[in-house]
């Protein structure tokens, strides 16, 4: 069977240019998210945006996944907004680990290989134990 086309008003596609709604037909949001399902093992935030309604599942929230006797389960947490200090003792630690991380940086790859392979030793990255040694030193 030999395929026919169909006739030229019924294979009418002709593309005609859209034009945005105005005024409240153009007033919407777009969905930004995830979708929560049980037990698919979502973890992270979902939702609480400033416009995020809660679904109708009431899934928004902070998810962990947690160990159980079961195995692995999503557990919801309650909305937190992590607080920054700033306290000096916050920000000379941050200030030693930004000198030692450029300290790191200005080994040489002889030098970082080393520090690799010490650290291996104890299952450890090798600038992770060169940021070690340095705190301990400085």
């Amino acid at each position: 069977m030999a395929y026919t086309p169909p006739a030229a008003t019924a294979a009418n596609f002709a593309l005609t240019p859209y034009a945005p709604p105005d005024g409240d037909a153009a007033n919407f949001a777009l969905f930004v998210g995830t979708t929560f399902i049980p037990g698919w093992g979502v973890s992270g935030k979902i939702g609480g945006g400033i416009h995020q309604t809660t679904d109708f599942m009431g899934s928004n929230g902070i998810w962990q996944m947690r160990m159980t006797k079961r195995g692995k389960v999503p557990v919801k947490m309650k909305f937190y907004t992590p607080t920054n200090p700033q306290s000096v003792a916050q920000e000379a630690n941050r200030a030693k680990f930004a000198s030692a991380m450029s300290a790191w940086t200005a080994l040489t790859s002889g030098e970082k290989a080393a520090y690799t392979i010490r650290a291996k030793r104890r299952n450890m990255f090798g600038w992770g134990l060169f940021v070690r040694n340095y705190y301990q030193s400085h």
